[in-house]
């Protein structure tokens, strides 16, 4: 549960404030491109410890982490990590850097099909991110290809991409007629994948989709590209304070901040670009009802990663108690191992969505969605609901009936059970 009030107290916490145990400390430490002279010291005494290695490699698997904590180790302490574990994270290593490459080619062949049809595409995320702030595509991990297209291109991409052998993936719901992308807006993207390839590509219009609005004109951007490299290959990128505030968003709206790599990718861009403009990152978050996400983002990487921040920006994120106890949550949920009831999931991921917004009107659509499904689980008949009871089809629509009153004993045996079993 986020509550304000826990979070009164000074921002960021010190290392010793930090309460977490040894191996995320040790995770932590090596989550980053630069380790200075007196991390690397730290990092050899947590080595020294009784660790427990195989929960370390499972959260650097989990976490994204397993490239960065590999290249440290081995050049800091490699002599110290049962040789076992070692060899499973140089393996994991390896198959990312493989794996990294083949996904970097295709992403610049992809690139080369819209270019030739006159397409204008910019990647985002993946090997642009990982060349943007990390300087090597090998040392961040990624599992698909993301690619912002011009909303008007949509249609003519995927009619090229399906000509090129890409299968179209589909969700349950979407619709393909002359007006799709008109009754498709709730959606952000076009999923594709060739049967020859191994990358899923993701065509999006926009970074999010309506339960999560982000309120940009992507089309705006366009004007303000810059030229990159990948792959001694010409590409164009956005800027570094808009790649910023799409990763802030995406972490936000994406099981908020579930995995420490999306904090390492806001820190790895902060340090690989100390010129950022933060007047324009902070007008364009402004401007698009983001400025607390943005806000989240940066603290998270100020608390956990040491990453450097103008003291303006640090007394923003003081002032804004909402910050503080999102950031809070947010540790709570990374290094406590909480584990959320399923059913508790959908509730608390809106919860969270609606904190991390500062505008009304943002917040509005995920109380929409809320509603929504507050409605669907209460009265839309489940497979449990007509197996209880089987009625014929003429009567079918009492199914309306069964649904609310099933939920309303089993609500009630639940606080009467745990009534009779209070001493």
């Amino acid at each position: 549960m986020i509550d304000n009030a826990h979070m009164a107290g000074n921002w960021p916490l010190t290392d010793e404030e930090l309460e977490i145990r040894d191996e995320f400390r040790l995770l932590l430490l090596c989550a980053r491109i630069r380790i200075e002279p007196q991390q690397r010291e730290l990092i050899r005494e947590l080595a020294l410890k009784q660790l427990d290695w195989e929960f370390i490699y499972d959260k650097a698997d989990s976490h994204a982490l397993i490239p960065l904590l590999y290249r440290n180790l081995s050049e800091i302490c490699a002599d110290q990590v049962p040789a076992a574990i070692f060899q499973r994270l140089k393996s994991g290593y390896m198959t990312n850097a493989e794996r990294s490459q083949v996904f970097t080619t295709e992403l610049i062949t992809l690139l080369r099909i819209l270019e030739s049809a006159d397409i204008s595409a910019v990647p985002y995320k993946g090997p642009a991110l990982a060349t943007l702030a990390y300087g090597d595509i090998t040392l961040r991990r990624f599992g698909d290809l993301d690619v912002v297209i011009r909303l008007r291109d949509i249609i003519p991409a995927k009619l090229l991409l399906i000509s090129h052998g890409y299968q179209w993936l589909r969700y349950e719901g979407m619709v393909t007629a002359p007006d799709e992308i008109k009754k498709n807006r709730f959606w952000h993207e076009y999923n594709f994948m060739h049967p020859d390839k191994i990358a899923t590509i993701d065509l999006h219009w926009a970074i999010s989709n309506q339960r999560f609005p982000f309120d940009i004109d992507l089309d705006s951007l366009w004007d303000s590209l810059e030229p990159a490299r990948l792959l001694d290959q010409d590409i164009r990128a956005f800027p570094t304070e808009v790649m910023l505030l799409f990763l802030c968003v995406h972490g936000s709206k994406d099981l908020w901040w579930k995995r420490i790599g999306w904090i390492v990718d806001i820190a790895q861009l902060l340090v690989s670009n100390p010129d950022l403009n933060w007047s324009y990152s902070f007008e364009l978050a402004t401007k698009t009802g983001t400025r607390r996400t943005l806000l989240l983002g940066l603290a998270l990487a100020r608390e956990l990663l040491q990453a450097s921040l103008p003291e303006l920006v640090c007394n923003w994120i003081r002032s804004d108690k909402a910050v503080l106890a999102l950031v809070e949550y947010v540790r709570q949920r990374l290094f406590n191992e909480e584990t959320i009831p399923i059913r508790n999931r959908i509730l608390e991921r809106q919860r969270f969505r609606i904190k991390v917004r500062e505008r009304l009107r943002d917040r509005i659509p995920i109380y929409r969605h809320l509603v929504k499904a507050a409605f669907v689980m209460i009265f839309v008949p489940q497979k449990k609901d007509r197996e209880l009871i089987k009625l014929p089809g003429a009567l079918s629509v009492l199914y309306y009936l069964v649904r609310p009153a099933r939920l309303t004993h089993r609500l009630w045996s639940h606080t009467t059970h745990r009534s009779d079993t209070t001493p």
